[in-house]
């Protein structure tokens, strides 16, 4: 949807800084919302992206770069990912096999994503 048709966004006024969130061709659009959870736990937004691909690595490094706060999340393939825009392309902050947690990884690369924006420690996914 065109900035234009979002409330409280005027064509005018950039879209509010936010965590993107880019999901995998095959990944369940019910793990944005856990990914978004973690993240509004924290105190930051998150906003779904549209990209296309199946490495949640890849995904999560466009997701950041597009992103005002320069942090991305993509969910693919099994995989969960964060990303800061200044890392390397290959290299980010965590990537996590869901298995059978996937809810639960997602979640918390929410949490994660939102504690790289405002500069606190990490979660490892035993702590939690």
């Amino acid at each position: 949807m065109p900035a234009a048709g979002r409330r409280n966004v005027t064509p005018d006024e950039p879209e509010r800084p936010a965590i993107h969130v880019a999901l995998g061709n095959e990944a369940d659009e019910r793990l944005y919302g856990r990914v978004a959870v973690g993240a509004e736990e924290e105190g930051i937004p998150c906003r779904l992206v549209p990209e296309e691909g199946s490495d949640a690595v890849a995904l999560a490094f466009s997701a950041a770069g597009s992103s005002r706060l320069g942090v991305g999340v993509g969910v693919a393939s099994g995989r969960v990912a964060v990303h800061e825009r200044h890392m390397p392309a290959g290299r980010p902050v965590v990537a996590t096999e869901a298995g059978d947690r996937a809810e639960d990884a997602c979640r918390q690369a929410g949490s994660n994503a939102a504690r790289l924006v405002i500069g606190v420690p990490l979660w490892l996914l035993q702590e939690r």
